[in-house]
């Protein structure tokens, strides 16, 4: 079985199906998801935006993202599980999509940036902690955050738009 076979068994599933026909399910799903990337996505541009220097920068690092992660993981979190569902009501569709598949891609990419950040740069965060003065690492991290964040957006609403 190939994997647009599984997607048709995805999609064609009675929970897919009620999904897709519902009058008010479906788009309060797609609210909820649009909701919680406005907040997982503003909160992370948050950070980025400190980390290279554009705001907040009497602010320490530590606590700009202290005091953002948790409704940042609270907006990812809803963001992932209404996005299964979306996904699950048009499978089909969406798997062919290369701008959906792009936009996977980049997701786990933002994933791998935010994992080598806390893993590798954040660890010498007391030495530049309260600094306008960012390493360059973490300045990278940053930019990197925001760029590909804005392609997951443009591609989400490019394959939004273009699904046949």
């Amino acid at each position: 079985m190939d994997i647009q076979s599984i997607c048709q068994a995805i999609s064609d599933s009675s929970i897919g199906t009620q999904l897709r026909q519902s009058t008010y399910v479906w788009p309060a799903i797609e609210a909820v998801h649009v909701l919680s990337l406005a907040l997982s996505v503003g909160t992370i541009t948050l950070v980025d935006l400190r980390l290279i220097g554009a705001t907040l920068r009497n602010e320490p690092v530590t606590d700009v993202i202290e005091q953002t992660q948790p409704w940042t993981i609270a907006g990812f979190l809803l963001a992932f599980i209404s996005g299964v569902f979306l996904f699950w009501s048009e499978a089909e569709r969406l798997y062919p999509s290369y701008s959906f598949r792009y936009k996977m891609v980049c997701i786990v990419l933002l994933g791998v940036n935010a994992i080598y950040f806390h893993q590798t740069v954040y660890r010498s965060v007391d030495k530049w902690n309260r600094s306008t003065a960012i390493p360059a690492r973490a300045r990278f991290a940053g930019w990197f955050g925001l760029i590909f964040w804005m392609i997951v957006i443009f591609l989400g609403r490019w394959t939004a738009y273009n699904l046949k």
